[in-house]
């Protein structure tokens, strides 16, 4: 009987033991897959991210193209303006149609002047009270 309680308590003993390491295994077991899918939701936000970051670098380089160009046609521009102002300055002096012109005496009313009588009754009001 002694034996008997002996093989009894060392077969309780080793069912408590596989027990034991089941409910760790288990354990484990739920935490490898609760490691798995936060690894693999980690890849899926890290994919995002990196199709994140190449569409901005993209967009990026394009807005600094369009900058480059828009820098490049500002410039020419204002040459194109130097240009047409030095033009302008040469034809001023240089014209004689527009030396003429300015020759001219400006009309009375810009000069400060009076303007000379038409001839029309304005209804008094060139006249002093």
């Amino acid at each position: 009987m002694k034996a008997f309680a002996a093989a009894l308590l060392i077969a309780l003993v080793g069912i408590l033991l596989i027990g034991i390491q089941q409910y760790r295994v288990i354990a484990l077991q739920g935490q490898v897959t609760v490691s798995a899918k936060a690894v693999k939701e980690a890849t899926e936000a890290n994919a995002e991210s990196q199709a994140t970051i190449t569409t901005l670098r993209a967009e990026a380089k394009r807005n600094a193209d369009y900058l480059a160009d828009l820098n490049k046609r500002l410039k020419a521009s204002e040459s194109k303006a130097r240009q047409a102002r030095k033009n302008f300055e040469d034809l001023k002096r240089n014209s004689k149609p527009v030396r003429d012109w300015a020759a001219q005496p400006l009309p009375d009313g810009l000069r400060g002047k009076p303007a000379a009588s038409t001839g029309k009754d304005n209804g008094g009001k060139d006249r002093a009270p």
